[in-house]
């Protein structure tokens, strides 16, 4: 049947052009993925956007969804991170009318790690996200990168432990303090621009090293004793773990230019509060470099 009008693609009522224009929250199997020896099914959360000229009505919004169909189609476990910048161009070449796209891939991966004394396996989750920016410029498509991770820590605040240790201290005619203090669930996230060449579980290592301590969801007693004993030997606050982040991801990762983008976002959900703490950085690997150095 032919149709006698392209809604769409009718003249707006306004001439205002749109920054974006989205499918989200598109699910879509991508089989197995094998990581450090766990093996577990891969079903991303995506968001395909496109820009939208003031003088067009809407978006062909099938063209988006047929874009992420034809991308996961093109990537296994050891190509996922190519997936939303296979998204993100194929959106601009669907989308002839628009010039911007850009492509979010979010998916909950997992892996293996020893618990401290028992030295159990422990099955830890942790997110991935995946961010491709695409624009035209005279005549070709330019792709911006970006490989991230999400996980969460512990943190111990150095605040309410030195003044517990000063009470004591005062107390007991300066005799040993205990290492007391609150301590809560911290959220961190990493996001890198780069061409590929950084693995997932690198990003995830820089997270869990630049906490207090880690969490492990498989603890026994001893297990759990160590961990706490690890955190409040390394009180941080978020402000302490953005800075840990941005130190050991300028270390780890030498062999990105100067020009490309970090973004590094730590969230603790605080235990003797209502609200919460959140920090955020957002920099250049050049910009760190000059700044540790």
């Amino acid at each position: 049947m032919t149709l006698t009008r392209d809604v769409q693609s009718e003249e707006a009522p306004f001439s205002v052009g749109i920054d974006w224009v989205a499918v989200s929250d598109v699910y879509i199997p991508l089989g197995e993925i094998e990581l450090n020896g766990v093996r577990f099914a891969a079903i991303p959360r995506i968001k395909a956007a496109v820009n939208l000229s003031g003088s067009q009505r809407g978006i062909h919004a099938s063209r988006s969804v047929e874009a992420v169909k034809w991308a996961a189609l093109r990537v296994d476990g050891s190509t996922f991170h190519k997936l939303a910048s296979l998204i993100a161009g194929k959106l601009l070449e669907n989308h002839s009318y628009s010039t911007r796209a850009y492509s979010v891939v979010n998916a909950k991966f997992f892996n293996a790690e020893k618990t401290p004394v028992s030295m159990n396996d422990s099955l830890e989750s942790f997110d991935i996200i995946l961010k491709s920016y695409a624009k035209r410029f005279n005549g070709a498509v330019i792709l911006r990168n970006f490989i991230g991770v999400k996980t969460t820590g512990i943190t111990a605040c150095p605040c309410a432990q030195q003044v517990i240790q000063e009470i004591y201290a005062k107390a007991n005619g300066g005799g040993s303090t205990p290492g007391v203090t609150h301590m809560q669930r911290c959220y961190a996230s990493v996001l890198v621009e780069t061409d590929g060449s950084i693995a997932f579980e690198d990003l995830l290592e820089v997270l869990r090293k630049s906490f207090s301590s880690r969490t492990l969801e498989l603890l026994k007693r001893h297990d759990e004793a160590a961990l706490v004993l690890e955190a409040v030997e390394s009180p941080r606050f978020v402000e302490d773990v953005v800075r840990h982040v941005a130190e050991k991801v300028v270390r780890r990762f030498p062999q990105i230019p100067d020009e490309n983008h970090v973004i590094i976002r730590v969230k603790s959900l605080e235990s003797i509060h209502q609200h919460n703490l959140e920090s955020t950085l957002r920099t250049t690997f050049g910009k760190l470099r000059k700044n540790l150095n």
